[in-house]
């Protein structure tokens, strides 16, 4: 058979069919097929801007994207949310109502940043940013007007077509902006980057859909899915505020340099962890939607999810944390040295993120996305109280740790108290399944770390031994456990891949 056929082949064996869990388990391979496709197209995109760009140049850019994110939350409506978890699996007579309200949304942005532009960059003190404002502001119009039919997509647990749309526009965004950086050097390769990937997506969206969605609104059904998104558009304010209020923090008190530092030490020591938290987000929620008034099997789908949440992102935390330095002086430069401590940080909060994805799902499919908001509303206060003495004594430092201490002493305890009373399940539970990566995981940083302090070679050739060595003594190590304490890790993989054909 060719290569082709083969791959053909394995394609359509991987088209999600048959049940929930086979579903799932075939959705959750093309979502980190997804992920891993775009995120990788990202990280070389972030590698070859930073040799070319400075971080100021991030910084203009970061403003920019802080305020189309700001606009986008709060205008969030839920409308995506409130038809995936709808129990009727034919949506269609909602989705013109949708898209125009995505419309609506997306010109209302537009508007308001293009006229605000010249206020929001002296807010910043950064006048250069007015006219990067104004061309990035048409990226929520364009995202307003995809396909509304793409829902499905989530709905059905049908990622195989996610896949291309979301691929899309990654690969055209990282060409653009890499292309533009090599000529001009300039800001602008990030700015056109970002609006060509935008607008790829939106083409690809009708490109694989037959829907064509026509002008036509219903006040009885925009009101309905209103009634669960409003939640949502509360969830998104505040996790914005939780969660880039940081960033705007930075620049209006730091300067568009440090803003870039900041933001750029928060994407790379977030992006693998991040990556896990979508994919387990994405597939979890319609999945746990599924099973809403079952549960039993909800509560064993929730712990299938964690655990193997938990033994991804934990070790991929320690692996960041240890090996960062080596990378930034391999591949970045020193002029990125001053984001290592940030880095490192921050890689903790990924992992706070990517456990955290599993109970926000789990909440949305039980109808109590309330509780996700209360949480972050509290996480907000505590923030906001924090903020500006930790940042004013300790810079860009000082702002991470309060990101991190936050989610560790509050949010983080009330979310997991919340899931023992929800799923009629225990604490004791909840702690041997983060014991066994944990413990795993912390081998294999020792096993990391003292190869690192041994070794005296380049640092590209640094990383790749302790990524090796990482690799195979938690492999090891977590084989070990599973045997010697019944984890369970091994038959869960075994049934995914059973589930698979």
């Amino acid at each position: 058979m060719s290569i082709a056929g083969t791959i053909g082949g394995l394609a359509g064996r991987l088209v999600p069919s048959g049940g929930v869990l086979e579903r799932t388990v075939k959705s959750g391979v093309w979502a980190g097929l997804t992920n891993v496709s775009a995120q990788s197209l990202q990280y070389v995109r972030l590698l070859v801007l930073a040799a070319l760009l400075v971080p100021a140049d991030f910084g203009l850019m970061g403003i920019a994207l802080l305020t189309i994110a700001a606009c986008k939350q709060l205008t969030e409506l839920g409308v995506t949310d409130a038809l995936i978890r709808h129990e009727d699996e034919d949506v269609g007579p909602y989705l013109d109502t949708a898209w125009v309200m995505n419309v609506v949304r997306g010109l209302v942005i537009f508007a308001f940043v293009f006229l605000a532009a010249p206020s929001i960059a002296a807010f910043f003190s950064e006048p250069r940013a007015t006219d990067v404002l104004r061309v990035v502001a048409v990226v929520p119009l364009l995202f307003g007007l995809q396909n509304p039919a793409v829902v499905y997509f989530r709905k059905d647990l049908a990622f195989h077509r996610e896949f291309g749309l979301q691929l899309s526009r990654s690969l055209v965004d990282a060409t653009v902006a890499i292309a533009f950086a090599l000529v001009y050097g300039t800001v602008w390769a990030l700015v056109w980057g970002v609006v060509a990937g935008e607008l790829a997506m939106l083409l690809v969206s009708y490109a694989i859909g037959d829907y064509r969605p026509k002008l036509r609104f219903d006040w009885a059904r925009a009101r309905e899915m209103y009634a669960f998104g409003k939640w949502i558009t509360g969830l998104s304010i505040l996790v914005f505020l939780t969660n880039q209020g940081d960033d705007i923090f930075v620049g209006w008190l730091l300067g568009a340099g440090a803003l870039g530092l900041y933001q750029f030490a928060y994407h790379i020591s977030n992006m693998p962890t991040t990556q896990v938290s979508k994919i387990v987000s994405s597939v979890a929620f319609p999945a746990y939607s599924k099973l809403q008034h079952d549960l039993p099997r909800l509560r064993e789908a929730y712990f299938r999810v964690l655990k193997l949440v938990a033994v991804v992102a934990v070790p991929t935390t320690i692996g960041i944390v240890l090996t960062i330095e080596p990378f930034v002086l391999a591949f970045l430069g020193e002029k990125w040295l001053p984001a290592v401590p940030v880095l490192q940080l921050l890689s903790v909060w990924g992992l706070v993120r990517a456990l955290g994805s599993t109970s926000g799902s789990l909440f949305k499919a039980r109808n109590r996305p309330d509780f996700t908001t209360k949480i972050q509303f509290g996480r907000f206060l505590l923030m906001a109280v924090l903020i500006w003495p930790a940042t004013d004594a300790y810079g860009v430092l000082g702002t991470a740790a309060v990101v991190v201490g936050t989610a560790l002493v509050f949010s983080e305890p009330a979310v997991y108290f919340l899931v023992v009373r929800e799923l009629g399940t225990s604490y004791r539970r909840l702690a041997t399944t983060f014991a066994v990566p944990a413990i795993a995981g912390l081998g294999m940083g020792a096993a990391v770390f003292a190869t690192g302090s041994w070794l005296s070679i380049a640092p590209a050739f640094e990383v790749a031994v302790m990524v090796a060595v990482g690799v195979v003594s938690y492999g090891v190590l977590l084989f070990a456990l599973d045997r010697a304490t019944g984890y369970g890790v091994v038959p869960i993989v075994k049934q995914m891949a059973s589930a698979l054909g």
